[in-house]
Formats: C-alpha cells, sequence, structure tokens
C-alpha cells in the first residue's frame, strides 16, 4: 500500500528528462514547454511546463512554478501550482505559496509559505450542497 505513494513522490525517471539547465547557466524570463526539464542552472522567471520540473541540489529559480510534478533539492522562491506530486529533498527549500495533490518534505528540507491541498475531482454530492 505504502509503497504506491512512495512512488507518486519519489525521483523521476533521468530517462524522461528532456531538457536540462546546467550549473553554469542562467536565464533570465519565463521557460515553458511540454516535456520534463531538470535545473541544475539559475532560473530568474517563471517555469511553465507541462510535464516534471527537478530543481537539482545546485539549482535555483526565482519566480513561479506550474507543472505536473516538482522535486525540489535546490532553492525555489515563488509560488508553485503542481497539478500532482511535490517534493521537498533534505537539501532542498521552497518560499512560497503552493497548490498541490500530495506534497512530502523530507528530514531538513524547508518549505515557508502557505498550502492548499487541491483535489482533481469534486464530489457531486458536495456540488448538490451549494
Amino acid at each position: 500500500m505504502f509503497s504506491s505513494v512512495k512512488k507518486r513522490v519519489g525521483e523521476i525517471n533521468t530517462n524522461d528528462i528532456e531538457t536540462v539547465i546546467g550549473s553554469s547557466t542562467v536565464i533570465n524570463g519565463k521557460i515553458s514547454g511540454e516535456g520534463n526539464i531538470r535545473i541544475d542552472g539559475r532560473i530568474e522567471g517563471g517555469v511553465s511546463i507541462g510535464g516534471n520540473v527537478v530543481v537539482g541540489e545546485h539549482g535555483v529559480i526565482e519566480g513561479d512554478i506550474k507543472a505536473n510534478n516538482l522535486i525540489v533539492s535546490g532553492k525555489v522562491t515563488g509560488n508553485a501550482d503542481i497539478e500532482a506530486n511535490l517534493c521537498i529533498h533534505a537539501t532542498g527549500q521552497l518560499m512560497g505559496d503552493i497548490c498541490v495533490s500530495s506534497f512530502k518534505v523530507e528530514d531538513g528540507g524547508i518549505f515557508k509559505g502557505h498550502s492548499e491541498m487541491a483535489s482533481k475531482t469534486v464530489d457531486a454530492s458536495v456540488e448538490d450542497l451549494s
């Protein structure tokens, strides 16, 4: 039972990553796309990805993130709107408000902000009460 939860908020297969922002790269502006991305450099702007975002230990994002899944081992300063799962590893920091379906912070990881747990489906009986 718990193995499925661990898999949901665990690591993304590195073979699935289409784009890598290297550690010596600084990008000023917003990045958008549909695939998976790993950031080991610095992004000064937002990231809007239809796939998954992995922020490496030395990666930094200053701006809002919209993605399917987000794994933070580096530093994020901005709000995160994550469709499915967010995991902050022991070396990770996220400073900003988040909206997610599943949220995990490992020992040593830092989260400072407000969180909202979003549900993909709305119960019909709740709609009938309005």
